[in-house]
């Protein structure tokens, strides 16, 4: 998901309860707060010598371990945050966008949205974490041609 459907998803659940589901029937805390949003931008070669350039969005989820809440964010006040950061970060729309979070139990990692579920109280994002990867192959390059392959020394 980019950055702009994050808002346009956002503001079509104003009034909805915000939930981040990390693993299956596991939730952030709802003590959570939108700490920070930050524009990434990478700029990097592979194994294979390729070069790349991407843009991300990240937003950055904290829960505050003494604070006790009896409801989730809404999506509207997510949407007010993220737009005061607009105003004086631009955000970059286009850009992917990334869900950071960790606590004691778990790393702090970058998931993406791979679903989204909504009711009229509350909307669910389900979040996933991608596993490293091998860009010679994921662009459809064979093993034999890219760096990536058996007896390679770059990998």
């Amino acid at each position: 998901m980019n950055t702009q459907e994050f808002l346009d998803l956002l503001s079509t659940h104003a009034g909805k309860e915000l939930l981040f589901e990390y693993a299956p029937s596991s939730y952030v805390s709802k003590a959570y707060h939108i700490t920070e949003v930050k524009n990434v931008y990478f700029d990097s070669v592979d194994c294979g010598g390729n070069t790349h350039s991407e843009r991300q969005t990240i937003v950055q989820l904290w829960v505050n371990p003494v604070e006790v809440k009896n409801k989730y964010m809404e999506a509207d006040k997510a949407l007010s945050i993220l737009q005061k950061v607009d105003q004086v970060k631009a955000l970059h729309r286009p850009a992917e966008l990334f869900l950071e979070y960790g606590d004691k139990e778990r790393p702090t990692s970058n998931y993406s949205i791979k679903s989204v579920e909504a009711d009229d109280e509350k909307v669910i994002l389900k979040l996933y974490v991608e596993p490293t990867a091998c860009k010679p192959i994921l662009s459809l390059q064979t093993v034999a041609d890219s760096c990536c392959g058996p007896g390679d020394k770059c990998c």
